[in-house]
C-alpha cells in the first residue's frame, strides 16, 4: 500500500533520568547523513518518488529535500517503560481513516539538560511486510512544527530494542507524505507527543508550491 510508511514509518527510569554516555554523544550518529541522502534521493527518483511531474521538478532544482545539520546532541539513549497491558488506540488521520497501534512504551531521555518523555506505538495492521514488523512508530510535534518544518509534526521508525532503553535519532526525523502532496492520509500526531522544545534535526520544510 502506498501508505505504509506512514503507518510505521519501544521501568527502568521512568521516575530518574538517564541519557547516553558522553562520548557517544560527542560523535557523529552514524548513518544519519546516508539516512538523508537516501530519503532524498527517494524523493528524486521518479520511479519511486511520490511527488507529481512538477514537484519533482522543482525538488530537483533545490538540489533534493532539505535537513538540518546532522547533530550528534540530537542522537539520545532514552529508557523505555514498557506498558504491560498495551492500550490499544484508534489514531487520527488526515483523512476520515482511523489507524489502530499499541501504545507499546514510554521513552524517557534527557535532550538539552531537560528530561522528555515520549509514547512509542506499534501498528496493529496483520499484512505488514517481515521487514516493518519489528518496528516501532514514533511520531512527534515540536517548536519548530509549523515554522522550520511541517506543522502535522515529523515521524521516526525505530527497531524494537531487546532492552529497556533504545537510541532515538532525530536526525533521521521525516515528513509524512502529507507534507507534500495530497492523497495520502497520515497519522495525527497525538497531543502526548508535543515536545515544548524546537529539535533542530531532520527533514526540514520545502516549498514546493501549492497542491
Amino acid at each position: 500500500m502506498m501508505y505504509r510508511l506512514l503507518l510505521l514509518l519501544p521501568l527502568l527510569c521512568l521516575f530518574t533520568t538517564c541519557s547516553a554516555p558522553r562520548t557517544a554523544l560527542q560523535q557523529a550518529p552514524p548513518n544519519a547523513a546516508e539516512y538523508q541522502a537516501n530519503l532524498s534521493a527517494k524523493y528524486l527518483d521518479p520511479d519511486q518518488s511520490i511527488l507529481p511531474a512538477e514537484k519533482l521538478e522543482k525538488l530537483r532544482e533545490l538540489g533534493g529535500l532539505p535537513f538540518f545539520p546532522v547533530d550528534p546532541a540530537y542522537q539520545v539513549v532514552a529508557n523505555l517503560q514498557r506498558f504491560p497491558e498495551p492500550e490499544i488506540i484508534k489514531m487520527k488521520t488526515s483523512s476520515t481513516r482511523l489507524a489502530e497501534y499499541e501504545v507499546y512504551a514510554l521513552a524517557t531521555f534527557e535532550l538539552k539538560g531537560i528530561t522528555h518523555s515520549l509514547h512509542l506505538y506499534k501498528s496493529r495492521r496483520t499484512d505488514l511486510a517481515p521487514k516493518y514488523q519489528n518496528l516501532l512508530f514514533l511520531p512527534f510535534k515540536d517548536q519548530t512544527s509549523g515554522k522550520a518544518t511541517y506543522g502535522g509534526g515529523r515521524y521516526l521508525d525505530l527497531p524494537i530494542p531487546a532492552g529497556d532503553q533504545v537510541v532515538i535519532d532525530f536526525n533521521k526525523a521525516y515528513h509524512p507524505y502529507c507534507a507534500y502532496t495530497t492523497g495520502y492520509s497520515c497519522p495525527v500526531v497525538p497531543e502526548v507527543n508535543h515536545l515544548e522544545v524546537p529539535i533542530e534535526a531532520g527533514v526540514k520544510m520545502v516549498d514546493l508550491g501549492d497542491y
